[in-house]
């Protein structure tokens, strides 16, 4: 890899306080951005995380990440924030706008291989693919950056598994990605 590459999950969320699963873009684009704790999250990841070189953000285009991009970029005087659907929040389908105790199944059914089609949820295999091509894009556009790659719990999860060479659908055996926190994806 040319660039050093970290991960974060937004700060805490609207979405997370309500205890709803947000993962259509025609909502989580436009709501359920950071609540109060969760910006109070960011900044203080910010703090404690300064990078130690050229910085690229890349971020989801829901309205929680975005936000907790612009906290990050402003800490750290980085500039542009590359926004792109390619690390949006998983689609988890009839599960949409209901508890967030619906997550346990669908990961249940990752784990067992079970079809999600039928359920209309993207499959851990899918949200792999979108996010390692924008990771190719990045290495074939820059060099030598620390790029943060601002996204959801399991759009990370699911990297995570991949950048190890688990299957994605094994991404539940990583340890679960905290709200606000920043991992470096490749050791």
């Amino acid at each position: 890899m040319k660039n050093r590459y970290y991960i974060m999950r937004h700060g805490h969320s609207l979405a997370n306080s309500s205890g709803l699963i947000i993962s259509d873009p025609a909502t989580g684009t436009e709501s359920y951005g950071l609540s109060p704790e969760g910006i109070a999250q960011v900044k203080k990841a910010a703090e404690l995380h300064r990078p130690d070189r050229d910085i690229i953000i890349c971020s989801s285009d829901f309205r929680r990440t975005r936000e907790t991009s612009r906290i990050l970029a402003e800490a750290w005087n980085a500039g542009e924030i590359i926004f792109t659907p390619n690390l949006r929040e998983r689609f988890f389908g009839i599960f949409e706008g209901k508890s967030n105790n619906y997550y346990r199944k669908v990961w249940d059914m990752d784990k067992s291989g079970e079809d999600l089609k039928e359920y209309s949820i993207e499959t851990p295999g899918e949200v792999a693919a979108r996010v390692q091509d924008f990771i190719t894009e990045m290495e074939e556009k820059y060099s030598d950056k620390s790029v943060f790659l601002i996204s959801h719990g399991d759009c990370l999860q699911i990297l995570q598994a991949a950048a190890m060479d688990l299957p994605p659908r094994e991404h539940r055996s990583i340890p679960h990605l905290e709200v606000a926190e920043i991992r470096e994806l490749f050791k």
